[in-house]
């Protein structure tokens, strides 16, 4: 009898306390709770069943006939949807217009898709990172990158295509995003983005308040949508730390209870595109950690707990930010493509900091199989190294070198001289001869601190003749053949 009084005396005060905890909680609040929403998901058919609509803190499901009902979280600022595969969200300038900003008395956010005309189950996507505009004047040689994807686009006339830019939309100008948003236009290739770190609004006292002009042009940062056979998610690991340029590589609470439920509606065994800005990390192997502002800066400090969520399934990761190309294979099933910056060094050369030229990532999708290749803006598709005879750069002497951009470790790099096979060429780190040669005069760079960066996708072979015919033959992961001969 004495344990039962006990165990109710016990209940009685928890439920005492749930109730000071939540009215505690409520005179934290950083704004008012919303109303209960409700609205549907339509086509020209009707009613669209079992689409996730979400206010990025919360996910429910459209009903049979298209319908839904939840009360958004106090802090939603977005009623959206995660496009269901074989339809398109309205878009304005190339601009997916997938949400809905929430207004105050507004109860009903309806969202009409129309049928995607073309198969999206064979699409190509263009996956660009950092234009980092800074001034006007970058959008003169930022129309030759446009200028590049709308030729690339008449070469694939049966695919379904679609673009994503990684972060770093502008360099902390915000009045160019209409520039930006304009010029890509013209490719006529729906565009989702997402926030880099010189997106973010400075000045606020949390990393809530940062995201806030991103969100008036561009609406929520994190969010998803499915094509064809494959889940798109977009996620915002800049978490600004209260100063100045000062931000970390890092995924909220909230993002990864939001991204939990947005999986659970995506089978085990799917293709995912993840995408983010700050890499999730820059080697294969696990580093020791040391505490610096580039260490937190350059990587996604807790991204194990990403990768453990993404275990059941096959993901490609889209990172950018460090303005030059690399790969890292994290697992069998994990692959992440470091994409090299759209902007080079800034707009102040042709290449970035590794040497890879100003350029794209285009990814070819067949059903749940991907295959890709770097795409240098101006050139063909099939320019993807670039050779150094020896004796024409100060550090590598009587070696012939080869950059070799897009490479990963399942690509093959060998070399014959005189026709005669050599066997494989030394991969090494070290400086692109033509990046130093670029960026070593100062004066004539508008940044001072730009300059080239250590690589590890270089590889040299030394001949045994000053006058011999050198042929480097690189194949990559998918069976495609590139060619580059030096003869002396």
């Amino acid at each position: 009898m004495y344990y039962n009084r006990l165990i109710a005396r016990r209940s009685t005060l928890s439920a005492l306390l749930g109730a000071l905890l939540l009215l505690f909680s409520s005179c934290l609040s950083t704004g008012d709770a919303h109303a209960a929403v409700e609205g549907k998901v339509t086509s020209d058919e009707g009613g669209l069943p079992n689409v996730v609509v979400t206010d990025g803190y919360q996910c429910v499901i459209t009903g049979s006939d298209g319908s839904y009902r939840f009360t958004p979280h106090q802090d939603a600022r977005f009623i959206y949807i995660s496009t269901p595969a074989g339809y398109l969200p309205a878009e304005e300038m190339q601009v997916p217009l997938f949400y809905i900003p929430i207004e105050k008395g507004r109860e009903c956010y309806d969202f009409a898709l129309r049928k995607n005309p073309l198969d999206d189950t064979r699409q190509l996507l263009l996956v660009t990172a950092d234009p980092q505009f800074h001034k006007k004047e970058t959008f003169l040689r930022y129309a030759g990158v446009v200028d590049d994807m709308l030729q690339l686009k008449e070469s694939y006339p049966d695919r379904d295509i679609l673009g994503i830019d990684c972060g770093d939309l502008v360099g902390d100008k915000p009045e160019l995003y209409p520039l930006y948003i304009e010029q890509l236009g013209r490719a006529g290739i729906p565009f989702y983005r997402l926030p880099g770190n010189h997106d973010l609004q400075y000045g606020g006292r949390s990393t809530e308040t940062s995201m806030k002009r991103y969100e008036k042009n561009f609406g929520p940062d994190h969010y998803s949508f499915n094509r064809g056979k494959i889940h798109y998610v977009v996620l915002n690991n800049v978490f600004y730390v209260g100063r100045d340029y000062f931000y970390m590589g890092y995924i909220d609470e909230k993002t990864f209870v939001w991204l939990e439920q947005d999986l659970a509606q995506v089978p085990e065994g799917s293709t995912l595109m993840l995408l983010m800005h700050i890499p999730a990390r820059l080697d294969e192997e696990v580093k020791p950690f040391q505490y610096n502002s580039r260490t937190i800066s350059a990587q996604t400090i807790n991204i194990a707990s990403l990768f453990e969520m993404l275990k059941p399934y096959k993901v490609h990761l889209f990172t950018g930010h460090m303005h030059y190309n690399r790969n890292i294979i994290h697992s069998e099933n994990l692959y992440e493509h470091n994409t090299g910056a759209v902007s080079g060094a800034w707009w102040q050369g042709d290449y970035c900091l590794d040497g890879t030229p100003v350029g794209y990532g285009v990814y070819e999708i067949d059903g749940s199989e991907v295959s890709w290749y770097f795409k240098s803006v101006g050139r063909e598709r099939d320019h993807q190294m670039r050779v150094y005879a020896p004796n024409t750069t100060s550090g590598y002497g009587n070696d012939v070198v080869a950059n070799i951009w897009n490479w990963d470790k399942n690509w093959q790099v060998e070399w014959q001289e005189d026709g005669v096979d050599m066997g494989t060429m030394t991969r090494f780190e070290g400086l692109d001869p033509e990046v130093e040669k670029a960026y070593s005069d100062k004066e004539k760079l508008e940044f001072s601190w730009i300059g080239p960066e250590l690589t590890d996708h270089l590889f040299r072979a030394t001949p045994m003749k000053h006058d011999s015919k050198i042929t480097i033959t690189a194949k990559d992961p998918f069976g495609n053949v590139y060619i580059e001969t030096i003869e002396r």
